[in-house]
């Protein structure tokens, strides 16, 4: 029986973590223990940092015992974290050596994770690949990352954590509009997490887009058109919690592309715009500037043009639905969460980490070294740990400049005050050639 959930896509809706060889590692039972004690973003910046230190030693620990053919004792060597390649850790090691086992996006293309794994002779009911857009030229393909089942059953939670915390309650109710086509949730991680979170609540999902038949040659993202069908039905619900999940590109096609014929063609067909979210509605966003024309140099572009067209209400008289933008990269395992905001609101978009993601902000691509006291509003290199990535040490420099925020302990939001467990930050732009870098951006 095929237990992927969206017409045979997707991530399998039982994961069958259980019949892994991990799933009695201590260190696995430790995480889903912390996850499922309390949603960790609530915790403190300080109770943060104490949990992080603590699953240092446990993190390498993992991968010692786990290694295979001795990649990782003999990385965490020559890297300079043990003293010898038995894997005996050094003392006193910190958070900011895990900057020694760096990895970049670039190196996560085609094969380049394979050395990396812990597994040997997966399959794919083992788990999945994600693959980038691939919209980076000159380089070997996109960046290709393999998710074992255990990993996505942590996934599940932490990413749940996130949502829950950003729109200040547990979603376990409502429905959702994912406009894009429900194959790729078989590649993409964006569209295979977050639908899978959704699912697993509970929330029915529909996907706002389909793949058409095209030449042998064309890609997916070539085929793409809209499903008239699907969308109508979400729109036409009267549910009063809705959440329309889209890309930047997604929106500007839907609502600020079409004139004239088209544009009437279109009303007449989706009986949208406006598109009404019922009162607990919300967007969320993703994806960046892919795809979109190069008049468009920001995202606040395309959401203050479309927030008259999706409401937060089921009449024309109801407010703007509240904006999650959420920075998503094929090469991490949770998304950076941003808060609910005002389409029309000059606040900058922060990004949040999660708890078991270990995020510093590094001088330069010339000067890895982690800034203790980062000023905000001023650019750095982003650099970060997941904790749960269960498949190969996921420290990751994705080749972007984020901005530094201001040092907080509570944010207000749209939809309430939250509290930060960790500093966020704003997205900037990618590192170029003449700093160092082949453009190793998030996931292009």
């Amino acid at each position: 029986m095929n237990t992927r959930p969206f017409d045979g896509n997707g991530i399998p809706i039982d994961l069958n973590e259980s019949s892994s060889k991990l799933y009695n590692d201590e260190y696995y039972q430790l995480l889903k223990k912390i996850i499922n004690s309390q949603n960790l973003l609530n915790s403190s910046r300080e109770q943060t940092k104490n949990l992080q230190k603590s699953l240092l030693y446990p993190y390498l620990e993992f991968f010692i015992r786990n290694d295979q053919n001795d990649f990782y004792k003999k990385l965490f060597f020559n890297r300079g974290l043990s003293k010898d390649q038995n894997g005996t850790l050094k003392d006193n090691l910190e958070l900011f050596d895990l900057i020694k086992l760096r990895v970049h996006s670039d190196d996560l293309r085609a094969d380049g994770q394979k050395i990396r794994l812990i597994h040997e002779d997966l399959n794919k009911e083992q788990g999945m690949n994600f693959i980038s857009s691939g919209t980076t030229v000159g380089t070997n393909g996109p960046v290709n990352v393999f998710r074992s089942n255990i990993s996505l059953s942590l996934s599940r939670l932490t990413n749940g954590n996130l949502i829950d915390w950003s729109l200040g309650k547990t979603v376990n109710e409502g429905e959702t509009l994912f406009h894009m086509a429900p194959e790729m949730t078989n590649f993409l991680a964006f569209a295979a997490i977050g639908s899978d979170f959704l699912r697993d609540r509970g929330l029915g999902i529909k996907f706002g887009a389909k793949v058409n038949k095209g030449p042998k040659d064309s890609t997916i993202w070539q085929r793409l058109g809209p499903d008239i069908k699907q969308m109508k039905s979400f729109f036409k619900n009267q549910n009063s919690t809705k959440y329309f999940i889209a890309s930047g590109v997604g929106l500007y096609k839907m609502f600020m592309e079409p004139r004239g014929i088209k544009k009437l063609m279109m009303k007449l067909a989706l009986s949208a715009p406006p598109v009404y979210l019922g009162e607990k509605g919300v967007l969320m966003i993703g994806g960046g500037l892919k795809r979109l024309p190069s008049s468009i140099t920001s995202l606040n572009q395309v959401v203050q043009s479309t927030g008259d067209f999706i409401l937060a209400g089921n009449n024309k008289n109801a407010p703007a639905a509240p904006v999650i933008d959420m920075l998503g990269l094929t090469e991490s395992l949770n998304v950076f969460i941003g808060v609910p905001t005002n389409p029309f609101s000059n606040e900058p978009w922060i990004k949040f980490p999660h708890p078991l993601t270990y995020t510093a902000l590094l001088k330069s691509p010339f000067d890895l070294t982690p800034v203790e006291n980062p000023k905000e509003g001023e650019e750095y290199l982003l650099f970060y740990v997941n904790f749960m990535t269960l498949d190969y040490v996921e420290a990751i420099i994705p080749g972007d400049f984020v901005k530094a925020t201001k040092d907080i302990d509570n944010i207000d939001t749209a939809l309430g005050k939250r509290n930060i467990s960790q500093n966020g930050f704003v997205y900037s732009r990618r590192a170029e050639q003449n700093e160092g870098f082949k453009i190793r951006e998030g996931c292009g």
